[in-house]
């Protein structure tokens, strides 16, 4: 059932040419990074683009825009409101539309990440494969709980602004190390790809606090969605 209400939110990804010039831009960028990291000799390539341009800049502008995309850039209300009228909850359309989001950004985050850590491996890095396969998981996860952290940002505003806001929000208090990464994506997210820990905590804490925050938010998400 909730793969069928997610349909409508899967054809507004596939059909929105603004989403996939903003993917192909930044997937761009990331991998013009990652090269020049692999021309330049960089010894640990992989992990400083990663955890730089990769965690820093493109997977949060690529979930926001896949989270834009699968709300039609609305609001949740307004977005959800036609299956609403067709006797769907507004819980369980708003759980259908952030689980597509989530999906579509573990997807295209994996797989950047993988191929990042491909393209700009360095002499220090892990090996190539198993460096891969660690990227790829940290941006699976990374992306889907970026998809949860904007799809809760589309129930503030009329239209879904808090989506910029909650961008502005990771950017600024996701700083390396400082206490306020913890509260954030990006922090964790750093943390996965050889960056600094929030607090110093471990890959296994961050892994579960991404986990912890995509379930928050799609539960204050949906929650949001059924008040209104």
């Amino acid at each position: 059932m909730i793969a069928a209400v997610g349909r409508l939110s899967a054809i507004r990804i596939a059909r929105s040419s603004r989403l996939w010039l903003s993917l192909g831009v930044w997937c761009f960028l990331a991998l013009a990074f990652a090269v020049f990291a692999r021309r330049d000799g960089w010894g640990h390539g992989a992990d400083r683009v990663l955890s730089s341009f990769y965690g820093g800049l493109a997977l949060p502008f690529m979930a926001c825009a896949v989270a834009r995309a699968a709300f039609g850039g609305r609001s949740m209300t307004s977005s959800t409101a036609p299956l609403v009228a067709l006797g769907v909850s507004p819980w369980r359309a708003a759980l259908a539309s952030i689980g597509v989001a989530a999906v579509a950004t573990a997807l295209v985050g994996a797989l950047l990440a993988a191929s990042v850590a491909v393209i700009a491996h360095g002499a220090a890095d892990p090996p190539r494969g198993r460096d891969a396969i660690a990227s790829a998981y940290a941006g699976a996860l990374g992306g889907a709980a970026y998809a949860a952290w904007f799809a809760l940002g589309t129930t503030i505003g009329r239209r879904g602004g808090g989506r910029l806001f909650l961008l502005g929000a990771d950017w600024l208090l996701g700083g390396a190390g400082a206490a306020t990464a913890f509260a954030t994506p990006r922090g964790h997210l750093r943390n996965l790809l050889g960056g600094d820990s929030p607090m110093n905590i471990s890959e296994r804490s961050s892994s579960a606090m991404l986990l912890a925050l995509m379930a928050v938010c799609t539960i204050l998400a949906c929650q949001n969605a059924r008040r209104r």
